[in-house]
């Protein structure tokens, strides 16, 4: 289908007022996201809101050892990409990148964090983990910035389904 054009400012405003309307309910911010490409956008976009004061610091996880590889190559790479200046932006003081699976489960004691992981159609990876632990809580949000395939999970909680199977729960 067409899309609307959307500029980097106006995207930028979009995801400024979800993370705002997030953070004000006081839960989790979950964003599943595909490793390449759109994770190191997401983290762009909200290291710009922070750093021009239209975000509060903020605690961002990085859940998603693909994603941290990839970006690792983006911030080495930098300097040869459009826009994007030095890697120290992926190195952001709000920015956190887990590890361990350990350091992933701990998140579920969290709120009012931003949690970024894979996958991006919540067919598999550690957004499944943040899912069982998030999705029932009023407060949090799940935010999706990518395409879900029909068939997907992601695509069964975007289409409005009240009650979802997540890792047999």
């Amino acid at each position: 289908r067409d899309r609307e054009e959307v500029t980097i400012e106006q995207r930028r405003a979009l995801l400024e007022r979800e993370v705002k309307d997030a953070m004000a309910r006081g839960g989790n911010l979950l964003i599943p996201s595909f490793a390449l490409e759109r994770t190191q956008e997401l983290l762009l976009d909200l290291a710009q809101l922070i750093n021009t004061g239209r975000l509060a610091h903020l605690g961002i996880f990085i859940d998603s050892p693909l994603a941290t590889k990839v970006t690792s190559v983006f911030g080495k790479y930098a300097a040869e990409l459009e826009d994007l200046g030095s890697g120290e932006i992926f190195r952001h003081p709000a920015f956190h990148y887990t590890e361990t699976v350990q350091e992933s489960r701990a998140l579920a004691n969290m709120s009012g964090a931003i949690i970024i992981a894979g996958s991006g159609m919540c067919e598999g990876g550690r957004i499944r983990h943040h899912l069982l632990t998030n999705l029932a809580r009023s407060d949090s949000t799940l935010l999706f910035v990518g395409y879900q395939g029909a068939g997907t999970l992601g695509r069964t909680i975007l289409d409005g389904a009240k009650r979802v199977r997540v890792s047999g729960e």
